[in-house]
């Protein structure tokens, strides 16, 4: 499809993110905003909902440091970007072990279990740049581990879709471009207990193709199902996780647990982003997984799973679409969007998440339009300068802040909040001013900026692209797995 070729070329720079899990269940948490909320406050976040695991796509200092003593079960993990210095030099594998695991992973330390080796390294955007070292890396990071004794620690790497054939699930295979680096690969993971780990997003099929039955995204049943032989599929995710399965067994591990690394759906910013939607399917599908009911290729096998986001991330890549900066079960602030049950999987108020209590906002003021300014002129040239740099993807077509009568408010104030409340950002040649009323409106929440951290975990944006990236550009839409073959 022309257009995927086209937002495979889009989709270059991402950001890095984390993920928390209770029991068998995750949510990654993302970093990528102005001003994110402190460490230590997610931290608190993800105890106030008995979260037990956490894990990262990178080993920020900021973040183990707040993790210590807490109990939480962590992965860290080495970005694309180290990859070729961790292939090529055994030395490089055992002082990043020696820095990022050895140092935390003492008694009453951080409770390091896994490190995750580069995440989806075989995406087809990076034109294999990662093609040839991620195996070697992959090899000297378990190495280096068990040299420094860390028997409990297991090497992982996070794989994207497109390693799969698009073909039906019964017939699913690695494609023979990667089986041999996916080979030596498979067999480490056989000997250290390690779980295949994929990412997936039906969101992004919906998201790219309006003619897509909403139905099979979801876990009631469905007017479009795939089947596959006598096996009748009834929503993407069991299709996909069998595909990969079948595709595990046909290399010779047939019981190889898989990991789902992120699942999600985004509630902003894109046709079918909605709260209402991502509380419908975030929590049919915990409902689904927690069940352990499994798969027709895997029934009663529980997958361990990680939601797609804890937070929002206001100054993530929007190059897959305008949803990317929408994926938090919670607003960027540690306010819950919508009841979910992380544990049980059901909708009782009592047991939903929590919202983080007291929130380090900044003073509650924002930056609106002027409107006693008549000549406006020069505003849309204004409010494009405001939403270049900070988030506006809630006034596109569709989205909570849409309808507003006076959309530059947002935008200015969008901007104000990222700059942290300097007030040489609310002027915009006159056409701003700051207010202490809140402009908000129903379901269009302007923003708060948190109070700025010295060492904030937000960090340069990564190499590392999201699933949901990967997923637009090259596999949910045209995996077999996911979409009817007919």
């Amino acid at each position: 499809m022309a257009r995927v070729a086209l937002l495979s070329l889009l989709v270059l720079s991402m950001t890095a993110s984390a993920a928390i899990c209770v029991g068998g269940l995750g949510v990654n948490w993302g970093n990528q905003a102005f001003n994110p909320l402190p460490p230590k406050d997610v931290v608190k976040l993800l105890q106030m909902n008995s979260v037990t695991k956490v894990k990262i796509f990178d080993a920020n200092y900021d973040i183990l440091k707040s993790l210590v003593g807490s109990g939480i079960e962590v992965m860290v993990a080495a970005p694309n970007y180290a990859l070729y210095d961790l292939a090529n030099n055994p030395n490089a594998a055992t002082e990043w072990v020696k820095q990022n695991v050895t140092r935390f992973n003492f008694k009453g330390g951080v409770d390091i279990k896994w490190v995750a080796v580069g995440n989806e390294p075989f995406l087809t955007a990076y034109n294999g740049s990662y093609l040839n070292t991620t195996l070697p890396a992959f090899q000297n990071m378990q190495a280096a581990l068990d040299a420094a004794g860390h028997t409990g620690v297991r090497a992982i790497i996070p794989f994207n879709a497109d390693v799969l054939t698009n073909v039906k699930p019964s017939a699913t295979t690695f494609k023979p471009e990667y089986i041999a680096q996916i080979g030596p690969m498979l067999e480490i993971m056989n000997r250290t207990g390690a779980p295949f780990c994929m990412n997936l997003y039906p969101y992004i099929s919906l998201y790219m193709d309006s003619g897509y039955p909403v139905d099979y995204a979801f876990f009631s049943g469905t007017t479009s199902p795939n089947v596959d032989g006598a096996i009748t599929y009834q929503n993407a995710l069991d299709a996909s996780l069998d595909g990969l399965a079948s595709a595990l067994s046909k290399a010779g591990y047939p019981s190889m647990p898989i990991m789902l690394g992120e699942i999600g759906w985004p509630t902003d910013g894109a046709r079918s982003a909605t709260v209402d939607l991502a509380g419908r399917y975030m929590q049919d599908m915990i409902t689904h997984l927690q069940s352990g009911i499994g798969t027709p290729l895997r029934p009663n096998v529980f997958v361990e799973f990680y939601l797609f986001g804890l937070l929002d991330e206001n100054s993530k890549s929007i190059a897959p679409g305008p949803f990317e900066r929408h994926w938090g079960v919670f607003y960027y602030d540690g306010v819950a969007k919508y009841p979910l049950n992380l544990a049980s999987g059901t909708t009782n108020a009592a047991t939903a998440i929590k919202s983080l209590v007291n929130p380090p906002y900044m003073a509650e003021q924002f930056c609106v339009l002027n409107t006693s300014v008549i000549d406006r002129t020069n505003l849309t040239q204004n409010v494009d300068y405001a939403c270049g740099i900070a988030d506006c993807t809630a006034l596109n077509n569709g989205s909570t802040c849409a309808t507003l009568a006076e959309p530059a408010s947002y935008a200015f104030n969008s901007y104000f909040q990222a700059m942290s409340q300097d007030p040489g950002a609310c002027n915009f040649q006159g056409y701003a001013m700051i207010v202490t009323e809140n402009p908000s409106q129903g379901a269009c929440r302007f923003p708060i900026s948190l109070v700025p951290t010295t060492g904030s975990s937000s960090g340069a944006p990564s190499w590392r692209l999201s699933s949901a990236a990967l997923t637009l550009a090259l596999v949910l839409s045209s995996l077999g797995v996911l979409w009817p073959i007919t």
